[in-house]
């Protein structure tokens, strides 16, 4: 590599030569510049960012090998380092003579004299070019999916609600078939709807029916405790139907209390109950319960 020397004694020359090679061997492009913005050292890291090699470089600006717009952002930032003394750094774009670019973050010192004053600075620059583009992939990514949990999310509600409606089955008369395995979410957002259905229709029984519910556990009989509970606040009457041999077990070791809960063996058994069960709450006089 040829060196373009400062003006400097000859006996500075080892000291110069050192010093360069000390630059040289950091990756990171380093750079110096004078107060008119000319490039006055520089390392090889530099010279690979620019796409020019070392002599073109010393002694030549910005504009001479960068973009209009790219220079003017340098030169501005140049400027606010000369004019408060203080460092600065920021993330540019940079375009060598490859006419790939780049982005970078650089970081520039304010250079001074022995008196103090503002002479020059010195830049060092990182090619923040990969770590960006991995950044905005995994920003990219992570907006995906979000967007996929709210649309499994707007799915399980939806299969919540069809796999568990409420239905209409008679004046008055609601049926909420409990179908496959009663989680936590599902049952709370079952009991939602149904308390708003008997609200709005002004339901005055509620047929629960468990044959779709493959497993019968703890959790699951409280979760109906609480919906006959709900129920009974909004004035409706509970019927549980589908109750089979080992559904029938669990309630008794479990001790659940179903005192106040008409059972039937069968969907249609249920139904017919509640018919007549309203029926009899039509017929009674006015002011009776």
């Amino acid at each position: 590599m040829a060196f373009l020397l400062p003006n400097i004694e000859r006996d500075d020359w080892k000291t110069f030569l050192l010093l360069q090679l000390v630059l040289d061997t950091i990756p990171d492009p380093i750079f110096v510049k004078d107060r008119a913005h000319r490039v006055i050292a520089c390392n090889q890291g530099f010279c690979r960012l620019i796409g020019q090699p070392y002599e073109v470089l010393i002694g030549a600006s910005d504009p001479d090998f960068m973009p209009k717009e790219q220079a003017e952002v340098f030169w501005h930032f140049d400027d606010v380092v000369f004019r408060s003394g203080q460092s600065n750094e920021n993330e540019e774009l940079a375009t060598s003579s490859d006419g790939i670019t780049r982005t970078i973050w650089t970081r520039k010192f304010p250079l001074r004299n022995i008196s103090g004053d503002v002479v020059g600075l010195c830049g060092v620059v990182t090619d923040i070019t990969t770590m960006k583009e991995r950044l905005q992939r995994a920003e990219r990514l992570e907006a995906e999916n979000r967007e996929q949990r709210a649309v499994i999310e707007a799915q399980t509600a939806m299969l919540d609600q069809m796999s568990m409606p409420v239905l209409h089955v008679g004046q008055g008369v609601l049926l909420l078939p409990l179908i496959g395995e009663i989680s936590d979410r599902r049952a709370e957002r079952a009991l939602q709807t149904l308390l708003g259905v008997i609200h709005e229709r002004g339901a005055e029984i509620v047929i629960f029916d468990v044959t779709g519910v493959p497993r019968f556990d703890t959790a699951v009989a409280g979760h109906l405790v609480r919906a006959v509970q709900a129920t009974e606040l909004l004035g409706c009457q509970s019927v549980l139907v589908g109750i089979g041999p080992e559904i029938a077990r669990t309630l008794v070791e479990l001790q659940v209390d179903f005192g106040r809960v008409a059972i039937r063996a069968t969907l249609q058994d249920g139904i017919t109950f509640a018919m007549k069960a309203r029926d009899r709450r039509l017929r009674l006089p006015t002011g009776r319960a």
